[in-house]
């Protein structure tokens, strides 16, 4: 029997009224046309079985109201959230639906780091009726998802340290502790949006769409510049957050606030007492393996900015927005490397979390890993020829009707193909073009 797998991440259904909404008109469109080109007598749809499978931050809980619940979940706070989802996108709940009226047509999600509330029960119950046709709508219990004997699935936090969640959910091969759960404790990076990067996120939108990614460092380093005001007040609600909380930007004499190098100097000292107290208390942790040159490029990195931060403002601006190795993008690739490493009878191991396509082959190309990247807005970082005044003003102050920055949005997927159980799956990158009557491209 011929089976389809389509593999699709990150898209982060919010409340559809802030900014940070990742799934409007353009998503859902091109939701409609994968989906029914899997149901349809092309390529993807003459497959005798397809599954759509959905890993991880299919839903965005972090960004609905309430917005701080002190790092934990519960199931009154998530049924409350959760509906405010359903109600935004009902086109998309009717999409899927639709799509597993089909015969031989399937939905499976599996938890990610926004979506960690798909691990209560009442939660997948809600979905479940939202959806309809439940004998056809899966909700993976474990951490990773293994459709196929040589395919691993998972969303990829379990390799991200600030986004590393397995406490009371599943042990270390990844087994459900607690089909269960009434109260979740969040992962340190969930904790730490809520209470802290929540408000940045508002401000500066575009953080979170930067193609590729800019890591907290570059963040700060280019608010030091243009908000030196959010700077010290993101470092007063760190300092909230250490096990024993103190002020903020001690060394920090008056006056320098205003000089971007002192400011960074001192928000970075903060931010290192952070990590080391939340290292400190996360012994759950195991560092990925080829990991080990993280804290030098970190410390690279910090010196590039202090002499980035002394130059005049345009040619500094351009020179924080270069892009730059994403080192939780490597985290999460060394980790699922390693899941490769530790099964020779697997062939593709495949992630989202990071928001950054990728394939990598793996033992010689006996293996790959791919990442699915996201389905939210992408926006390129400015290159150094586009960073003048004009551009700084609206880094400074976004109007997010009018973005000056190139769309590279791509609604990435996976596609693995499978023509019997004993044969070896084959698995592309590819991405959907043209809306709801469009067609994929692939991409590697």
């Amino acid at each position: 029997m011929s089976s389809i797998k389509l593999i699709i991440s990150d898209l982060h259904l919010a409340g559809g009224h802030s900014v940070l909404e990742g799934f409007g008109d353009a998503q859902q469109a091109a939701l409609e046309g994968l989906t029914a080109a899997a149901s349809s007598d092309g390529p993807l749809g003459q497959a005798d079985d397809v599954e759509l499978i959905i890993n991880g931050d299919a839903f965005d809980f972090l960004t609905i109201p309430s917005y701080d619940t002190q790092g934990n979940s519960d199931i009154p706070t998530a049924m409350e959230k959760l509906n405010k989802i359903i109600a935004a996108h009902a086109p998309f709940f009717e999409t899927l639906h639709h799509f597993i009226d089909t015969p031989g047509r399937h939905v499976t999600f599996i938890t990610g780091n926004h979506d960690i509330e798909l691990r209560f029960a009442e939660v997948r119950s809600q979905l479940r009726e939202t959806i309809g046709v439940a004998p056809r709508l899966f909700f993976c219990p474990t951490r990773f998802y293994r459709p196929l004997p040589d395919v691993h699935i998972e969303h990829g936090n379990h390799f991200d340290f600030w986004n590393h969640c397995i406490s009371g959910l599943w042990d270390e091969q990844g087994q459900a502790l607690d089909l269960h759960p009434g109260k979740i404790t969040l992962p340190f990076g969930s904790y730490y949006f809520q209470h802290v990067a929540h408000s940045i996120s508002l401000e500066y939108p575009y953080f979170d769409h930067f193609e590729p990614s800019m890591d907290n460092l570059r963040q700060m380093a280019l608010l030091c510049l243009l908000n030196p005001g959010i700077v010290i007040e993101t470092a007063r609600l760190v300092t909230q957050m250490l096990s024993e909380p103190r002020p903020a930007l001690t060394n920090l004499a008056p006056g320098e606030e205003q000089i971007p190098v002192k400011l960074f100097e001192q928000v970075m000292t903060d931010f290192a007492d952070f990590q080391q107290d939340m290292m400190a208390r996360k012994k759950d942790w195991v560092e990925p393996q080829g990991n080990s040159q993280a804290q030098a490029n970190t410390m690279a990195e910090y010196a590039m900015l202090r002499e980035a931060l002394a130059l005049p403002l345009i040619e500094a601006v351009a020179a924080i927005c270069t892009p730059t190795t994403y080192q939780m993008a490597e985290s999460v690739a060394q980790g699922m490397h390693a899941v490769l490493a530790n099964d020779p009878n697997l062939r593709y191991a495949i992630a989202g979390h990071t928001h950054m396509g990728r394939i990598d082959s793996v033992n010689s190309g006996a293996q790959s890993y791919l990442n699915t990247a996201t389905w939210t807005t992408r926006l390129a970082l400015p290159a150094p020829g586009e960073v003048n005044t004009d551009m700084v003003e609206w880094l400074r102050q976004p109007d997010w009707k009018h973005i000056p920055l190139r769309d590279v949005t791509q609604f990435t997927f996976a596609l693995v193909t499978s023509h019997a159980q004993d044969q070896p799956s084959s698995a592309s990158l590819c991405a959907w073009e043209g809306g709801s009557r469009g067609s994929y491209r692939v991409l590697a």
